[in-house]
């Protein structure tokens, strides 16, 4: 059998105060507790959710250093539609969450938004027009405005 990877499980999020986060995250991606995790010392300081939608599991744990060095990353994107990205304007809105606006990313469409430590968290909205665009036949990179479409506004 050959070696494979079949997706992914999950992706860890290092938190300052897990009390304080876990209500920001279950109530942004109104996220399911899966599983608590507590350490030798009895306090739990881990905790996995199910993503709805998604085979895909978010868990935070809490390490303030990690948090803290973290702090301005933008380490993962969740995946979306184009209307999508304005219906979680609407969401955060409502939430009073602080973003910034859709931009025009490398391949498609973007939102951004930080966590309560910092933490940049995307949302990206594919789009192959855009990709062909601004990807070369190397597969670089290369801004700039991409023909036939208006800038973001």
């Amino acid at each position: 059998m050959k070696a494979a990877v079949s997706g992914v499980h999950h992706f860890k999020i290092w938190v300052r105060d897990l009390a304080r986060s876990r209500p920001w995250y279950e109530q942004v991606f109104d996220l399911r507790l899966r599983t608590s995790f507590e350490d030798d010392d009895g306090v739990i300081r881990g905790m996995a959710f199910d993503v709805p939608g998604t085979d895909l599991q978010l868990a935070l744990r809490e390490n303030p250093g990690l948090a803290e060095a973290l702090s301005g990353a933008d380490p993962f994107a969740f995946q979306t539609t184009r209307e999508g990205l304005d219906a979680w304007i609407a969401h955060l809105d409502a939430l009073g969450v602080s973003h910034g606006p859709v931009i025009k990313a490398s391949a498609g469409h973007a939102l951004g938004f930080a966590d309560p430590d910092g933490i940049e968290i995307r949302l990206y909205a594919p789009d192959e027009t855009i990709h062909a665009a601004q990807v070369g036949p190397d597969g670089t990179y290369r801004p700039g405005p991409v023909p036939g479409q208006r800038p973001e506004a």
